[in-house]
């Protein structure tokens, strides 16, 4: 890359930055270690309010109750921030990438942020709904999905396909 400004949004990119270039966008694509480093540090970011949310309502109504508060608490935290003016989990922030759109760039459509937190929220439900051998199909199909941006050359996942995003250096 050219100077250290991205050249779609002319922000300055962190030190050392690299990566390939988006032929739709013009924007720096994302690199897999970026990526990896993004979902460990929303990990950790909702480790402790999820568990506190769990434990709380386990309390009041059950298993069932707690697990749905943890999920309800993940779902909102991804799609309050993805569709945030800056389009970036506070994982992203560290990771320094944020979610855009594929085709122009932008910051996502509140449609794009609802339908990427829907798949992604999926594979977490269904692998604590469903009986053993489905839960494992479903953990399948997620573990490709996470692969995916190791073959892609936009270093897309699937459910980045299905939506229309691509996440990019910030």
């Amino acid at each position: 890359m050219i100077g250290t400004n991205c050249p779609a949004c002319e922000r300055n990119l962190p030190d050392g930055a690299r990566g390939s270039i988006d032929p739709t966008t013009g924007l720096m694509l994302a690199g897999y270690g970026r990526r990896l480093g993004q979902m460990f540090a929303d990990e950790l970011i909702l480790i402790i309010p999820v568990s506190i949310f769990i434990g709380v309502f386990d309390q009041v109504g059950g298993n069932f109750l707690g697990s749905l508060a943890g999920f309800v608490v993940v779902a909102l935290y991804l799609f309050k921030f993805t569709s945030g003016a800056t389009g970036q989990t506070l994982g992203n922030r560290v990771a320094a990438t944020r979610i855009r759109d594929a085709e122009t760039g932008k910051m996502l459509t509140i449609k794009q942020a609802l339908q990427r937190t829907v798949i992604v929220m999926f594979y977490f439900v269904t692998a604590f709904a469903l009986p053993h051998a489905l839960t494992l199909v479903v953990v399948g199909i997620a573990l490709i999905d996470n692969l995916y941006p190791l073959f892609d050359s936009r270093n897309q996942t699937l459910h980045d396909k299905i939506v229309g995003t691509i996440v990019v250096a910030a």
